[in-house]
């Protein structure tokens, strides 16, 4: 049964590792939760100084232009992940769609340095909003869990990018030139998938 639902379910025995590791517990899921309220005014900001960030690095720009990407929907989409993320409700289909991200990296080729540096930044700016708002203490408890649960997250959408791409790599049973290409078809049909099992975002 454990091997059907790794199969399944890759990203849970992840998670498990990295909750592990990380100290991740039920104790910061609460901690945001109390929090969540005082911090939702926040996720506006967050997401401006996200993609400011992104729009002012030349590669990051280039990836957004050539994707055709337009910056109001991918701020919103940050704005609803912010607020999940802030509300502490923290179900299969939080962490499922978390390692959809990872995916999406795969399909896009964008790079993991792209990945890591930015949850640090989100890291740094919840950090700056939490010592602004609350009390030496309560800030200091609350960015322990936000740092925990953002680095469990970024545990995931790495693992999803490596494990997923060698499974695609396997699948497509190819070298050379075309590898690539039949790569980003079996990560289309991943990410298609998940996308009929978990409905639209956000998660609720």
């Amino acid at each position: 049964m454990a091997s059907e639902s790794s199969a399944s379910e890759p990203w849970r025995p992840v998670l498990e590792k990295a909750k592990a590791l990380t100290g991740f517990t039920g104790e910061d899921e609460e901690v945001l939760r109390h929090a969540a309220e005082a911090l939702l005014p926040c996720a506006a900001e967050i997401a401006t100084d996200f993609y400011d960030t992104l729009y002012a690095f030349k590669p990051t720009a280039t990836l957004f232009r050539d994707l055709d990407q337009d910056r109001s929907v991918r701020e919103g989409t940050l704005r609803l992940w912010f607020v999940s993320l802030i509300e502490g409700r923290y179900d299969d289909r939080f962490w499922t769609w978390h390692w959809l991200v990872g995916l999406m990296h795969v399909q896009h080729q964008v790079e993991q340095v792209y990945v890591m540096s930015m949850f640090g930044r989100l890291q740094g700016l919840l950090v700056a909003k939490a010592f602004e708002i609350f009390e030496e203490s309560s800030a200091e408890r609350l960015i322990q869990a936000f740092i925990r649960v953002t680095s469990c997250l970024a545990a995931l959408t790495v693992e999803a990018y490596h494990h997923e791409y060698l499974h695609a790599v396997n699948e497509s049973g190819l070298k050379g030139p075309v590898l690539g290409r039949m790569v980003a078809m079996e990560v289309q049909k991943k990410i298609q998938h998940y996308r009929r099992a978990l409905g639209p975002y956000p998660v609720r």
